[in-house]
């Protein structure tokens, strides 16, 4: 504590002489005493047991300024000495940051750097001074964000260079070369410095001090590493000689440092390599010092060291760096074939390109001669050529269409007229109004706003007088089952039809036209929601009349004797339509049962177990498929039909976990190509495969024209034949491998063939392997590849189909391959392709495999095929299979394409409730739903999900019944068949990415484009835009499931109003997050974390943005599909396969069914039946009877039975909802209270049945006879 107080009088001592001073002149006796205080300061902080000292120092910000203070204004060398010192001190030798940065804060170090400018000018220099002085700035300029632009405005550079030039005492420069580096961070001091002779220097200094001084030749070659970044000094560091020294180096250090001790000294010796190596006269200079072989040697050496696995990484880049930039061993980088595009006065296609430019666009000059690519700069200049094309393009007249010309897409629109007709026929019938049960579906709880009847309004007051009105007997309930009844006291008043005598209602037969309906075609208008119009119905108190028909009567007695005649007809008529099964006869929310049965289903395979085993594949029908492959028009011509499609194929019954790289594979595999370089020797450079070549052997004979449509896979397999060398082949659909070439025996380079009319665009693959031998690891380098990175690089194998396991019963497309990496290799890319930077080359992606079977026949592929032909047989397949009766089902062509192949139209949804204005108008007021998929033909994971849709939709499913009573369903499953076809990847014949042409496509060139716009145009038109649109695509970079949306906050405008989602004065209506939201819960692949709702400029010609903007869908997303797998969910650690795709495809449908949007109408209400079991007294009510599907019958193909629901004496409740109609904020209903009626039921089921057979032949008798009854009473 004394010692503490005794530093404070000292540090006020100074204070007190600095103050009375006041800008004087410092007298002797002044000079003496600030001399004398700061020898005691120093001794009391060098003190060894007062280190404490220091701290409190350098905490008080008054003690720094005072010792500043006088370093500054003080000229007495011992005091600037000492205060050097104590500084010194105070910063330490470890732990320094926070004390230097306290300094640093303080202005030390503009301080200590014009103190060595001030010293270097005396006639007598203090080197011990400057050297004292470096060593604080070494200590304290790390601290100092602006220490390098410090140096230079107050001239130290030269004096430190001076320093490092001068002095020869190397024990000294330590301290020295620090600061230097310093300064070299800068890159404006390490252009000075290099200009100065720095560069020389420091190899001198290198040379000197070697292995003896250590921490000198680490601050050294630091040094070196800062000044080199610059390409003028490392253009003088390779002048000078700097390359040999370095490789000199580093060899002695790799074969000193047994122990590893000094790894970094190696390191930056391989990052001054690395940067000097970005210059071509560097490269030169590595390769003459025989450098890549050197290094090759070295990382061999140390290869399964993980300690040292920075370094090989470094060394591996210098390798590949120095590589001879190659182009592609290709006469041509474009496309095998080409297709002559159709002139067009609204769009002019970029003809350039694919054009190289004078030199071929691979010379990369000094300037662009990085190693650093950057997908986003070449995206950047892609986006501005495409702005320059698109204000080329804008000097045309777009292509503008008036309510006129979009009246022609009324045609695919036709359940907005159909049924006009069956109104007009059924005005013939004099049908209006009619009571019947609906189906499961159509039961619903009323509205709150709607379920309060005025309790002043009672029921009598609802009755009306009975007028002479007959109701059939029949109530029919479900597909096997129907309710009869003895109804004798039930009347029905005030209604506004009437029946004719001896005509029994009937409803038009769906599945025939309706202009060609006869009455024999026409069946029992008794379906489930045939609701007609409002009604009032009264049940009298009392009935004296017996049933009509008794067990004993003598019409029952006279139906007996023709039961086997009946039965016999019975068997022979068909029975037209089935009907959804009614479960409860209750009434129950709509909405709430269609989520009931989402959440059934999407309960499947979610509890984290095994998926249960696939489905065996689908049957194809190999005749069938060829005559649609006959069909299909390609640019170039197919020597076959891939067996996976003309045999089918379906996922494994297991998951398939993602690969896990062992560690060093990359690197191994860049050695073996950097093998290749050393050794131009050994690689055998065989082409075994060359579609150039097989086209120009063909000549005009390669065109669709000539192509084959079988497959003789099979009698391959079984002959067996030899041959030396793999076989390859990707002459049919979606097949795009252009060369192969055999470089090692069990090794083979892959070229892909560009998008038709390009020079680029390479990721799809699709080829056929055979002439393989069993249990021989194949290495397939696929050599041309674009994209920076890939999931190859983390987890994703390739799909491979075997011919011969096909045959055994297994037609599985299966994740395989080892060894999976991708990396940058030395083929140069045209500059046409990267968006005018020169130098840039492709990626290789390779994979190992190992052949199971002798001579089988192998399809590899990147990812699960769906070319077209398959797409347009699966509709042909659910054409044939799927239930008229309940789906309204039609496909259209929407156009065809440039090379004359159709675009199909689907249209699906339910048949309308009921066939009177009421239940047809509810038809035409449903939503619509937009779906469209595989706009990019490389994304077949988005046909795949597209199959699961249309599955779903298709199906008889209890959702998918919902699901089609709620929407109207618009899909266009693939809108660039084109590239499908042909194996593209992304762009359709006119070497354009079809999803950047929305905002103004062309009739002529993107047809496709022009009329899907041209459907959602039309539904705007008519005030119908969807209310959900989705295009479906794939992702190559990212994993899991999600979507693209838009929201205007989150857009590129800054005030962004033309949209829909901004409402009146809500900014923002947040209804978008819907539809993401609910499939966060509903699928496992799906990542509610991965979505995205930014609406970049970039995008604004994407059909997500175009049809946001322009037809004012606040749903419009992109569903984003990984090739890859799951890296959340059930699903995670697992890549995904078809099954899960179809599976995405269906959870999408059940989210779709919990979507609401602010202008939503629930659809008409059907009747509303409520049965409750009564006592024979007819006083207590007990609980309604339930029909469940254990009730039903246990065959589909069961007939109908009759349901003895009710006991004798029981009286049923019956509240009939005659006429609902909801409006938007207001819901009027108005109900009737059916008093309680006498009902009895017969007794034998077989009696029953005779009668239902009997009521099938003699329908219109007994209805004459009901009413004849009906009207005595």
């Amino acid at each position: 504590m004394e010692r503490q107080s005794r530093l404070m009088s000292f540090f006020q001592s100074l204070d007190r002489i600095l103050s009375q001073k006041n800008g004087a002149k410092t007298t002797q006796e002044e000079v003496q005493q600030i001399r004398c205080l700061s020898s005691k300061i120093l001794q009391h902080v060098s003190s060894s047991q007062d280190k404490i000292h220091r701290d409190i120092i350098a905490k008080n910000v008054g003690y720094i300024d005072l010792l500043l203070t006088v370093l500054a204004t003080s000229r007495d060398g011992c005091t600037t000495q000492n205060i050097v010192y104590i500084l010194s001190e105070v910063v330490g030798k470890t732990n320094t940051g926070k004390r230097a940065s306290c300094l640093v804060a303080q202005g030390a170090s503009h301080v200590l750097l014009q103190l060595i400018v001030y010293e270097s000018k005396e006639s007598q220099v203090s080197e011990e001074l400057l050297f004292s002085v470096h060593q604080v700035l070494s200590k304290i300029g790390p601290k100092d964000r602006k220490f390098g632009v410090k140096a230079r405005l107050s001239g130290a550079l030269s004096v430190t260079l001076n320093l490092v030039k001068n002095l020869t005492n190397l024990k000294i420069l330590h301290p020295v070369v620090h600061v230097l580096k310093l300064y070299a961070i800068n890159s404006v001091n390490a252009s000075y410095l290099g200009k100065n002779g720095a560069i020389s220097h420091l190899f001198k200094l290198l040379a000197l001090s070697n292995r003896k001084y250590v921490t000198l030749s680490k601050y050294a070659l630091d040094t070196m590493v800062q000044l080199v970044k610059s390409k003028s000094n490392s253009a003088r560091a390779i002048g000078q000689g700097g390359v040999p020294l370095l490789l000199t180096m580093y060899a002695d250090w790799h074969r000193v440092d047994t122990k590893n001790r000094h790894v970094n000294i190696r390191k930056a010796i391989l990052s001054t390599l690395k940067h000097i190596t970005n210059l071509r006269s560097g490269r030169r200079a590595l390769i003459e010092a025989d450098g890549v072989s050197l290094l090759y040697s070295f990382c061999q050496e140390v290869a399964d060291s993980r300690e040292l696995e920075t370094l090989v990484f470094m060394a591996s880049i210098i390798m590949r760096k120095c590589f001879p930039r190659n182009r592609l061993p290709l006469v041509s980088l474009r496309s095998v074939v080409g297709f002559s595009l159709p002139q067009s006065e609204f769009h002019v296609v970029d003809a350039g390109e694919g054009q190289a430019d004078e030199n071929g666009g691979y010379e990369s000059s000094v300037d662009n001669d990085d190693d650093v690519s950057s997908e986003e700069d070449i995206d950047a200049r892609r986006a501005e050529s495409d702005d320059e094309n698109e204000n080329e393009n804008s000097k045309l007249p777009p292509c503008e269409r008036s309510s006129d010309d979009l009246n022609m897409y009324a045609e695919f629109f036709s359940e907005q007229s159909e049924f006009n007709s069956i109104l007009e026929e059924e005005a013939s019938y004099g049908i209006e109004d009619t009571i019947i049960l609906p189906s499961t579906f159509e039961y619903s709880s009323l509205d709150t706003r709607c379920s309060g009847l005025r309790s002043s309004q009672s029921a009598n007051s609802l009755l009306k007088k009975p007028s002479n009105r007959s109701l059939s007997p029949l109530i029919r309930i479900s597909d096997g089952q129907r309710l009869t009844e003895s109804i004798s006291d039930l009347k029905i008043v005030g209604s506004s039809s009437s029946f004719d005598d001896g005509k029994e209602l009937r409803r038009p037969n769906l599945n025939s036209n309706p202009k060609r309906r006869s009455e024999g075609d026409l069946r029992p208008l008794m379906a489930p929601n045939a609701l007609r119009s409002a009604e009032k119905v009264e049940i009298s108190p009392k009935s004296t009349k017996k049933p009509l028909h008794s067990k004993n009567s003598p019409k029952a007695k006279r139906r007996g004797s023709k039961t086997k005649s009946v039965k016999e007809k019975r068997e022979k008529k068909p029975r037209s339509g089935n009907h959804p099964v009614v479960h409860k006869i209750i009434s129950e929310d709509y909405d709430s049962l269609a989520d009931e049965n989402s959440e059934e289903d999407a309960g499947e395979d979610m509890e984290g177990n095994d998926p249960p085993p696939s489905p065996a594949a689908p049957v194809v029908n190999a005749a069938e498929y060829a005559k649609i492959a006959a069909l299909t028009r390609s640019v170039g011509r197919f020597n076959k039909i891939a067996y996976p499609e003309l045999k089918g194929s379906a996922s494994p019954p297991f998951k398939e976990a993602f690969y896990e790289k062992r560690f060093g594979t990359q690197r191994q595999k860049i050695f073996e190509d950097i093998d290749r370089f050393i050794n131009p020797e050994k690689p055998l450079d065989r082409v075994v495969y060359d579609l150039d070549s097989i086209v120009s052997t063909a000549g005009s004979t390669y065109t669709s024209a000539y192509s084959t449509h079988s497959n003789d896979d099979e009698e391959r397999v079984r002959n067996r034949s030899y041959c030396e060398h793999l076989g390859f082949n990707s002459q049919f659909e979606s097949g795009n491998l252009r060369k192969a070439i055999q470089v090692r025996q069990y090794e083979y380079d892959l070229i892909l063939n560009p998008d038709v009319n390009t020079n680029h665009h390479h990721q799809w693959f699709y080829f056929e392997v055979s002439q393989m031998e069993a249990g021989v690891r194949y290495r397939f380098n696929i050599v041309n590849c674009e994209k920076v990175n890939s999931q190859f690089n983390f987890g994703m194998r390739p799909v491979v189909y075997s011919v011969v396991e096909a045959m055994n019963g297994r037609p599985h497309w299966l994740r395989s391959g080892s060894e999976i990496c991708y990396y940058k290799n030395h083929f140069v890319r045209s500059s046409q392709t990267t968006g005018g930077v020169r130098g840039k080359v492709y990626f290789t992606g390779t994979f190992t495999m190992t052949f199971k079977h002798e001579r089988d026949v192998c399809y590899i592929a990147y990812h699960y095929p769906y070319p077209y032909t398959t797409m347009m047989y699966h509709l042909q397949d659910v054409e044939k299979n799927y239930d008229s009766s309940q789906i309204f089902y039609k496909r259209q062509k929407l156009t065809q394409t440039l090379a004359g192949n159709d675009v199909p139209v689907l249209t699906i949804t339910s048949h309308p409730h009921t066939y009177d204005k009421k239940g047809i108008q509810q038809l035409k007021n449903r939503s619509y739903i937009y779906l469209s998929s595989r706009v990019h033909p490389g994304e077949s994971n988005a046909s795949w999900v597209m199959r699961g849709t249309i599955n779903f939709l298709m199906s008889d499913k209890p959702s998918a019944q919902a699901l089609r009573d709620m929407y109207i369903f618009k899909i266009v499953p693939m809108l660039n068949p084109d590239g499908v076809i042909n194996g593209n990847h992304r762009c359709s014949l006119t070497a354009e990415d079809l999803n950047r042409r929305w905002l103004h496509p062309c009739p002529h060139l993107h047809p496709t484009i022009f009329h899907s716009k041209g459907l959602l145009q039309y539904l705007n038109l008519i005030n119908r835009s969807p209310l959900v649109f989705c295009d479906y695509h794939g992702h190559s970079r990212r994993k899991n499931v999600f979507l693209y949306g838009c929201s205007p906050s989150l857009s590129w405008m800054t005030n962004d109003f033309n949209n829909p989602a901004v409402v009146g004065n809500r900014m923002e209506d947040q209804g978008y997050k819907t539809l993401p939201k609910i499939l966060q819960t509903l699928a496992p692949a799906f990542s509610f974390s991965n979505c995205n709702f930014v609406v970049e400029k970039s995008k604004e010609s994407t059909a997500r943005v175009v049809v946001w903007r322009e037809c004012g869908v606040m749903r419009s997303y992109t569903m984003e599909s990984t090739y890859c797998g799951c890296d959340q969910g059930n699903y995670k650690g697992y890549h995904i396969n078809t099954r899960q795709h179809e599976e995405m495809g269906r959870r999408f449908c059940e989210a779709l069914a919990r979507v609401r949007s602010r202008h939503y109408q629930k659809p008409l209400l059907p009747l509303t039946i409520t049965a409750d079991l009564l006592t024979s007294t007819g006083s207590d009510m007990q609980e309604p009877p339930v029909l469940t599907e254990n009730s039903s019958t246990k065959d589909d193909e069961q007939e109908e039975t009759e349901i003895p629901v009710f006991k004798k004496r029981a009286k049923l409740l019956i509240f009939l909802s005659v006429a609902i109609r909801v409006e938007e904020g207001a819901t009027c209903v108005e109900s009737v209270m059916v008093e309680p009626l006498a009902l009895q039921s017969n007794t034998s089921s077989s009696a029953d049945n005779e009668e239902e057979d009997e009521e099938e032949v003699e329908e219109e008798e007994e209805e004459e006879e009901l009413n004849e009854e009906f009207l005595s009473n």
